[in-house]
């Protein structure tokens, strides 16, 4: 549900993404059949993609433990995402596992990482939108 209200607040943001010519791509970790109810869930319109084998997760080096999901922050992010409708609708995915965002391009550049410490962690949009006008 996190992810969802993640996604979703980016992709409340495209005109951002637009105005710095980048293009937005989700890679998610839950089996294929979850993408059009996350689609649905979220009105992302772009390239989503999904890993279930996390070697994507593990090349970026994405935390991943139960201690992710402890905490003040993570109860705090499951609360917000609750309030704006996105509720927890079985797991889509390994629970342990956190993402994070990373900006590539032009070329096979990678200008911004961010990992994701625990549930609910995610860099501030005006970061990401930073990164991309590179």
């Amino acid at each position: 549900m996190i992810a969802r209200r993640q996604v979703a607040d980016l992709n409340n943001n495209m005109k951002g993404f637009e105005r710095r010519n980048a293009q937005l791509v989700v890679i998610g970790n839950g089996p294929e059949e979850f993408i059009k109810p996350f689609r649905e869930a979220t009105r992302y319109k772009g390239p989503l993609f999904t890993d279930p084998s996390l070697t994507t997760h593990d090349i970026l080096g994405f935390k991943k433990g139960v201690t992710s999901l402890i905490g003040f922050n993570p109860l705090k992010a499951g609360i917000r995402a609750l309030g704006t409708g996105y509720l927890q609708k079985g797991i889509q995915g390994p629970p342990l596992q956190q993402g994070g965002v990373l900006v590539v391009g032009p070329g096979n550049i990678a200008h911004y990482l961010y990992r994701s410490q625990k549930a609910g962690d995610h860099p501030p949009l005006k970061e990401v939108l930073q990164a991309c006008e590179v």
